[in-house]
């Protein structure tokens, strides 16, 4: 019996000011109904639908999301899908803004 293995990729960075995402796949079809999530939270939630900020579906926005949030540090960024058959929602990716990633801007800061 021939096996495969497939990569899922998602990488939060800076554009314009912004939290930009961008995400991929070596898999030739998507994952069961696909979402890109940045989470209002300081960790993970245990729902990966619980506790989001902003969300799109991962065939929309051409991979590469502006999600219109302000760059900064600690932001949970997620890539979930259904587990089969129509089951609950998992972490496929999981990744969390930091200095590293480019200028740290206040997440937080007001705009006047």
């Amino acid at each position: 019996m021939a096996t495969a293995t497939f990569k899922w990729t998602l990488e939060p960075y800076e554009a314009q000011g912004n939290l930009w995402i961008k995400w991929s796949t070596n898999a030739p079809f998507r994952a069961q109904q696909g979402q890109i999530h940045v989470y209002d939270t300081e960790h993970f939630p245990t729902n990966p639908q619980d506790d989001t900020k902003k969300w799109s579906w991962d065939d929309q926005n051409n991979h590469n999301w502006n999600t219109g949030l302000p760059w900064g540090t600690n932001w949970y960024c997620a890539y979930i899908a259904e587990k089969p058959s129509n089951g609950p929602y998992a972490y496929v990716v999981q990744s969390i803004t930091s200095k590293e990633m480019g200028p740290d801007v206040a997440k937080n800061a007001e705009v006047v």
